[in-house]
C-alpha cells in the first residue's frame, strides 16, 4: 500500500501529512489575520509576501545556487552541508525577524510589547554562532568517527 502511495504521489505519506498540516496553519493564520486586522493590514501583508517571492525568485534564489557553484569544488559536500544548515537557519531567522533585528518598527513594537528592540541583533548574532559552533561541532564528530576503525 504504502509503496503504490509513494509511486503515485511521488513521496513518502507522511510528506503529504506534514504538508496537508501546514496549509491548516498557514489557512488558520490568516483567517485569524482577516478576523484581526483591517484592510491596509491585510494589503500590507499581501505586498510582502509578493515582494518576498519575487525578491527570493529573481535575486536570492540564483544567488544561493551560484554561491553553492563556487563552493562545491572547495570542499565536499558533507562540509558544504554543514555550512548550508545553519547559514539558512540563520537567514530565515532574520527574514522573520527583520523588523525587530534591524529595528525597523520601534514604536510599533515598544507600543504593541512594552520592550525595546535593542536586544535582537545581539540575540540574532548569537544564535548564528551557536548554530555555526554546534554544526562545526558535529562535523569534527563525523570526521573523528569516520577515521576511527570499525
Amino acid at each position: 500500500m504504502s509503496s503504490r502511495f509513494a509511486r503515485r504521489y511521488g513521496a513518502h505519506p507522511g510528506h503529504l501529512v506534514v504538508l496537508l498540516l501546514c496549509f491548516a496553519l498557514t489557512g488558520f493564520t490568516v483567517w485569524r489575520l482577516s478576523v484581526e486586522a483591517d484592510l491596509p493590514v491585510m494589503v500590507r501583508i499581501g505586498v510582502w509576501f509578493v515582494a518576498v517571492a519575487v525578491v527570493w525568485d529573481l535575486v536570492l534564489g540564483p544567488l544561493l545556487a551560484l554561491a553553492d557553484r563556487l563552493l562545491r569544488p572547495l570542499a565536499r559536500v558533507g562540509a558544504l552541508n554543514h555550512v548550508r544548515v545553519p547559514a539558512m537557519a540563520s537567514a530565515l531567522l532574520l527574514l522573520v525577524w527583520a523588523p525587530a533585528v534591524l529595528q525597523r518598527s520601534e514604536g510599533q513594537f515598544r507600543t504593541k510589547a512594552g520592550l525595546g528592540q535593542d536586544v535582537f541583533l545581539g540575540r540574532w548574532l548569537t544564535i548564528t554562532a551557536v548554530l555555526f559552533a554546534v554544526s562545526a561541532l558535529l562535523y569534527g564528530v563525523g570526521r573523528l568517527r569516520a577515521r576511527r576503525p570499525a
